[in-house]
């Protein structure tokens, strides 16, 4: 309620901010935005909230107006329900002493921020709260001010002549106020049903003159969808708070208004006028939803993002409705990136987009989870035939050759499909069902589909199990290794031997490695896996020969692992090895993603004396850019191309590596020697190192220290 008026308080006769100061609810920074929501709601009459901190000195201001406009949007109250005060208040609120002229304050504010009276305003004593105004609790106070004022002045002549002069002064700087207000304020006479006052900001909205409106019949004056009428009708009952409507301007261009009704009544309580406060927020809109935009669309392709999609799924799953996941994945995509750019595969993903939505149901949501992964979610369960038929046509859709830049690019396309909710029960495994059928379809060949079913589940769980049972084996030394001997050439002496690591499972036997150690890398246990072979391979290698080193096969997932480096260094410490004896064998993925890390990583492990060796040369398009890169101190050809030999081809190939090796001054080795005409070919073309079934086996422990006293 508004303090007593400097007559009834016996307070000076000049209306101070103080005077007119409203007290009302305070919050603090932290308290949650749904405190404001409740404070608002019971109070229809509430329009300030100013935020205190615990020494009730004013930080802030929240405006009820601004506060609805704000979170009106479609996701306002979500976002904001539970976000502190401190994220929706205004953190710059004008704020005025208590005994400052209201006069002065009106005027000062005039000149400099004319807007901020439409937001309110804090009148502080001391620096710490007295209360809250705004531009109607001037007008307000100065017309009650008038009323004692003329009280007195009939006992002073004087006096009287200082009233007026004050009164007229208050007046004219109220009038400059709603003419200069940028809201448009249209105000109705409720006794004689016409207006009485609109502003400049109101013409300008309305695109019509004042002198046609004011205390005339404006019924005919605009049309239904125009700003016009808005403004000049009397709003529906129940329609007294702040709404937002799109209505057309004089150009017949949309615009976003939000308008607030507020009835004001005469000195005796009735209704006397009807105030409509309208502002054009077309741009806060367009940028909310510019914001929104960002938030769930991929800005390259337009597709829905993760966040969308997620939000999406759950939405599906927790509402029980029947839907087909389809997970796509595009073939062959970091070839284009490596070859043509990533502009061309930007490009590349864009038109990928334009087709899925081309081959995608009004219904459906396709999305872009990140990189080349696409997914749609059809909310179907359709026959089994109708999936297969839908998955066919984007295999065949997105797998259609590409021209980008005079390129003719080809690309592949995987898709793996699960249903809710006869798959899964809920969106997190959904999703995990279809990226399964995703990476079965593409381990079967690529640019193909696989559904998820009872047979995949089967060996999910499977999987699950055989993980658990391999996280024991490594916590309880389970595991053991096995060495395969590598000699030099033409002598046939072992100058090193690879650790392979072995599982003998206590029913199933002996697992091979290619079941547990992919297995590992799918659930993390790689690099427990990684630093128990490290760690064996070293301690074993320790009481052989000096000359006699030992290899050690490193997944790329080992070195995302931040502490490789000192695990490496502590393997070391333990056996006492010293760091040149130990090989750190790497393939040429580990260059493919995060090249620049791992690079890092390895010219780390080289400055400590570990030996650099890339596995399996010769498979991978850029073999040539790596040895560029990095140097290495050891290159291996691929079996492959050994098993061909004595094919011309073959040998043309590996005379081409070792000649290229030679130059750079890099040792090879040739994996995969089974008889002796590879042995005498590769001998003739000098490579320096060979292993194979031809010369040794993985042998145990025990086995190859026989073998090393033998032919070191």
């Amino acid at each position: 309620m508004m303090q007593d008026s400097p007559a009834q308080a016996g307070q000076s006769p000049f209306l101070t901010m103080g005077d007119i100061a409203r007290k009302g609810p305070l919050l603090r920074p932290s308290d949650p935005g749904e405190s404001l929501f409740d404070l608002f709601h019971r109070n229809a009459e509430l329009m300030l909230v100013a935020v205190v901190d615990a020494d009730d000195v004013p930080v802030g201001l929240v405006e009820r107006q601004a506060f609805f406009l704000k979170v009106s949007g479609k996701f306002g109250h979500s976002l904001f329900n539970r976000r502190p005060v401190s994220l929706l208040m205004d953190t710059a609120p004008v704020m005025i002493d208590a005994r400052v002229l209201a006069s002065d304050f009106t005027a000062r504010t005039l000149m400099g921020q004319a807007d901020d009276l439409l937001r309110g305003y804090i009148v502080t004593d001391n620096g710490r709260y007295c209360g809250t105004g705004s531009v109607l609790d001037l007008m307000n106070a100065s017309h009650s001010h008038a009323i004692a004022s003329a009280t007195r002045l009939e006992q002073a002549a004087e006096d009287l002549r200082r009233a007026n002069k004050r009164i007229l002064r208050d007046k004219l700087f109220i009038d400059t106020i709603v003419e200069n207000i940028p809201s448009a304020l249209v105000v109705r006479s409720v006794r004689h049903e016409h207006l009485v006052l609109v502003n400049r900001a109101a013409e300008d909205m309305m695109g019509c003159r004042r002198d046609l409106l004011i205390e005339k019949d404006t019924a005919q004056v605009f049309g239904a969808d125009e700003i016009g009428h808005l403004l000049v009708s009397r709003p529906a009952a129940g329609q007294q708070g702040v709404r937002e409507q799109v209505l057309c301007n004089q150009h017949g261009d949309p615009r976003a208004i939000a308008t607030r009704h507020v009835m004001i009544a005469d000195e005796r309580g009735g209704a006397r006028w009807e105030l409509c406060v309208a502002d054009d927020v077309t741009e806060q809109r367009n940028a909310q939803h510019q914001v929104e935009r960002l938030a769930h669309y991929d800005p390259l392709t337009g597709l829905a993002n993760r966040a969308l999609f997620s939000s999406r799924l759950d939405t599906v799953c927790t509402v029980g409705q029947d839907a087909t996941l389809l997970c796509i994945d595009l073939d062959y995509f970091k070839t284009v990136n490596d070859v043509y750019g990533h502009a061309a595969g930007d490009a590349l993903l864009r038109l990928v987009a334009e087709r899925l939505r081309a081959c995608s149901r009004p219904e459906d949501l396709v999305a872009r989870l990140g990189g080349d992964e696409f997914a749609i979610i059809w909310p179907i369960v359709p026959a089994q035939a109708e999936l297969t038929g839908r998955a066919r046509e984007i295999v065949e859709t997105v797998s259609r050759p590409y021209i980008i830049d005079g390129h003719h690019i080809v690309i592949g396309a995987s898709v793996g499909s699960a249903l809710y909710p006869q798959d899964a029960d809920n969106a997190e495994t959904l999703l995990q069902y279809a990226d399964i059928a995703l990476y079965r379809a593409k381990s079967q060949g690529r640019n193909g589909f696989q559904f998820f079913d009872a047979a995949l589940r089967d060996e999910i769980q499977t999987r699950a199990r055989l993980g658990n049972e391999l996280r024991t084996a490594i916590a309880s030394s389970g595991l053991t290794l096995h060495f395969q001997p590598l000699y030099s050439m033409p002598t046939n002496r072992i100058s090193a031997c690879e650790a392979l690591v072995r599982w003998h499972h206590p029913t199933h036997g002996m697992v091979p490695p290619d079941q547990f150690v992919g297995l590992a890398e799918e659930n993390g246990l790689i690099h427990d896996l990684g630093e128990w072979v490290l760690r064996a391979a070293c301690q074993e290698a320790a009481d052989w020969p000096e000359q006699v080193k030992i290899a050690v096969n490193v997944s790329p997932i080992q070195l995302r692992n931040p502490r490789f480096l000192s695990i490496v260094e502590g393997a070391l410490s333990c056996s006492g090895l010293a760091p040149h004896r130990l090989e750190i064998e790497i393939t040429e993925n580990i260059f493919v993603q995060n090249s620049a890390t791992n690079r890092h990583i390895l010219q780390q492990l080289g400055r400590i004396g570990c030996s650099i060796v890339l596995d399996d040369f010769g498979t991978g398009y850029s073999s040539l850019g790596y040895l560029r890169s990095f140097q290495f101190q050891k290159i291996k050809i691929d079996r492959s191309f050994v098993q061909e030999l004595p094919e011309r081809s073959a040998s043309g190939i590996i005379q081409a590596i070792i000649s290229l090796a030679q130059s750079m001054d890099i040792p090879i080795t040739a994996e995969g020697v089974e008889t002796h005409d590879q042995w005498a070919h590769l001998n003739d073309l000098g490579c320096n190192q060979v292993q194979g079934f031809l010369l040794g086996r993985p042998q145990p422990s025990d086995v190859i220290r026989q073998s090393i006293l033998s032919y070191a």
